[in-house]
C-alpha cells in the first residue's frame, strides 16, 4: 500500500508512531491499525516470517489502513524486491556499513532511472497487472518510504553524506547496535554511544533530514521527540503483550 501521507509527514518531520511487529501473524497487524499507530515495522530479520506470511500479514495491515514498512534481514536486492513486490509501504534496511553499499541497496527500491529494481507488473504491488504500468512506476518511484538503519560507527561516521541521498527518507538509529560496534555490547546507555547517537542527531537536525530510533517506553519516546526524531519505532507488539500480562498477574497476585 502506498502511503503518500505518512512518507509526506516524515518528511517534513512530524512525529510518526509505530512498533516492530514480531508476532508473525495477521491479526496482530490488525489490532495495531485498529489500535491507532501511525505505521508498523514488519521484522524479517530478527522474527520469524516467510514469504507468504509476509503477504497476508500486509494484506491484513492494509484492511485497517495501516502502512507497512518491512525490515528486511539484510540490504541483498531479492529481500528488498520480493517485499515491495508483495504491496509493503516501503523497507527498512539494517546492517550497512558504507555510503555505497547503501546507495546501492537504495537502488533496489526504485524503476529507472532512478533505480535497478527489478519490473514487473505481475505482482501484488501493481494490482497484478491490472495498474497502468507507467503511473505504477511513478507512484512506486515517488510514493514507497526508504528507512536505513545507523547502527554502527562506521555509518555513523558518514552521516553527513547519508543525510545527503535524496531517496532516504529516514535514517533509524540503533542504540543497540552502536553499542555493540563501539565495544560496549548491551550498553546504548554508555558514554560513548550517547555520544555517536547525539552526533547523529545533530547532523540530521542540522541538515533537515528526518531521523528515527527505537524506544522501549513512551517516557524515552517523549525524550527522542523533543530532539527532533519523526520516526518512532516503540518497543514491539511482543513487548507490549509482556508487559501488559505481567501487569495485570502482579495486580492480581498482590
Amino acid at each position: 500500500m502506498i502511503a503518500r501521507e505518512l512518507k509526506e509527514k516524515l518528511r517534513s518531520r512530524q512525529t510518526q508512531i509505530g512498533t516492530f511487529v514480531k508476532l508473525a501473524d495477521p491479526t496482530a497487524l490488525e489490532v495495531l491499525g485498529l489500535a491507532g499507530m501511525d505505521f508498523a515495522i514488519i521484522d524479517t530479520e530478527h522474527a520469524p516470517c516467510d514469504q507468504m506470511l509476509l503477504l497476508d500479514m500486509i494484506r491484513a495491515a492494509d484492511s485497517v489502513g495501516l502502512p507497512t514498512i518491512v525490515r528486511v534481514p539484510e540490504g541483498a536486492e531479492p529481500h528488498i524486491l520480493k517485499a515491495l513486490d508483495v504491496g509493503a509501504s516501503g523497507v527498512q534496511i539494517p546492517g550497512l556499513s558504507t555510503v555505497e553499499e547503501i546507495r546501492e541497496a537504495v537502488s533496489f527500491t526504485k524503476y529507472a532511472p532512478r533505480g535497478v529494481r527489478g519490473l514487473s507488473f505481475a505482482q501484488r504491488s501493481a494490482g497484478y497487472g491490472t495498474k497502468e504500468k507507467f503511473q505504477y512506476m511513478q507512484d512506486s518511484n515517488d510514493g514507497l518510504i526508504n528507512v536505513v538503519h545507523i547502527e554502527n560507527k562506521d555509518a555513523a561516521a558518514r552521516v553527513e553524506e547519508l543525510c545527503a541521498l535524496e531517496d532516504i527518507d529516514v535514517l533509524f538509529i540503533g542504540p543497540m547496535d552502536i553499542s555493540q560496534s563501539l565495544g560496549h555490547p548491551g550498553d546504548p546507555g554508555h558514554e560513548n554511544v550517547q555520544k555517536v547517537v547525539h552526533k547523529v542527531i545533530d547532523v540530521c537536525n542540522s541538515k533537515g533530514k528526518s531521523f528515527g530510533i527505537f524506544v522501549g517506553t513512551p517516557e524515552a519516546a517523549q525524550k527522542y521527540m523533543e530532539l527532533g526524531a519523526s520516526y518512532i519505532a516503540l518497543a514491539s507488539d511482543l513487548a507490549f503483550m509482556r508487559k501488559g500480562y505481567q501487569a495485570m498477574t502482579a495486580e492480581l497476585k498482590k
